[in-house]
């Protein structure tokens, strides 16, 4: 049954609440599921919104171990840094993603991070929880 009103002598109908519609971010946000990718990726953006001027956040270097695990060798994290706006580059034989002139990464990607790593933290908390009464 719908909910109506009554508004000056005529009926109307409340608004429907439409689903809201992911961005091509969003999207790439959510095939992460590696908590690991999103602490790092959490880090790195943090950096760069918090200090934007600053070179040294405004580069990724691929062959640094710990990206290379975390970013470089999971393709929902490349993906994601890539839909983004991050851009390949190269220097001196070395391969980076940098954040391109002009742009910024702002406090809302930091929270959408934030957003997407207590989603993993509640996935693997469900799927311990369902192992334990697994074996109980």
């Amino acid at each position: 049954m719908s909910k109506l009103c009554t508004c000056l002598n005529f009926v109307c109908h409340r608004p429907a609440k439409l689903p809201k519609v992911k961005t091509e971010a969003e999207k790439a946000l959510s095939a992460v599921n590696s908590l690991e990718s999103l602490e790092i990726l959490g880090k790195l953006l943090y950096n760069a919104a918090v200090q934007p001027k600053e070179e040294k956040f405004r580069k990724i270097k691929l062959s640094n171990n710990k990206i290379k695990q975390t970013i470089t060798d999971v393709p929902e994290a490349l993906n994601l840094l890539l839909t983004w706006g991050w851009e390949r580059e190269t220097s001196e034989g070395e391969e980076f993603l940098a954040i391109p002139v002009g742009k910024y990464v702002s406090m809302k990607d930091v929270r959408l991070i934030e957003d997407q790593k207590n989603e993993a933290r509640k996935q693997a908390h469900k799927e311990t929880v369902a192992a334990l009464r697994a074996k109980a």
